[in-house]
């Protein structure tokens, strides 16, 4: 009997584990809120962009990585656009966007991180002309970012309670 008169009916292992449980169901939490957004940022740049695509490339040259601690859990890329004109540069959309997103994403090495991209290099090129590339996404991201994060929190709370 403790000093006290209490006596733990549980182990260390049994508080570990239920430790593990909490950041488990939290990581998922986490990642799900995050894969929504870069799905939405997706959806908003490759239905709202006001340019001419000829090749497709650069709409399909659009998708996100989701990383955790250094490692892409999670992405969209799609060749979702055919060409209008025959060309050998055709498809290669999808590759330069993953080529781009996977580089970025060697930059964090810990914690969450969600990376969108237009992996064309004439992306920036189109947004000078005032073109909207990935522009609504950004904005889009930013305006439900506090929405999400309340939301997400509200769910870590109550894996907690």
């Amino acid at each position: 009997m403790s000093k006290y008169g209490f006596r733990a009916i549980y182990s260390r292992g049994d508080v570990h584990k239920r430790f593990a449980e909490f950041a488990q169901r939290i990581h998922k939490a986490i990642v799900s809120v995050l894969q929504y957004i870069g799905e939405a940022c997706v959806a908003q740049a490759r239905e709202n962009g006001n340019y001419t695509d000829h090749t497709g490339n650069l709409r399909n040259s659009i998708g996100y990585v989701l990383v955790h601690d250094g490692t892409i859990i999670s992405h969209n890329f799609e060749k979702r656009i055919q060409s209008k004109i025959e060309n050998k540069a055709n498809g290669v959309g999808v590759l330069e966007g993953k080529k781009l997103a996977e580089e970025l994403a060697k930059r964090f090495t810990k914690g969450y991180a969600l990376i969108v991209v237009a992996g064309m290099n004439y992306a920036y090129y189109v947004e000078t002309l005032n073109k909207d590339v990935l522009d609504s996404a950004e904005r889009y991201a930013q305006r439900v970012k506090p929405k999400m994060m309340k939301m997400l929190k509200e769910q870590v709370y109550r894996v907690v309670a």
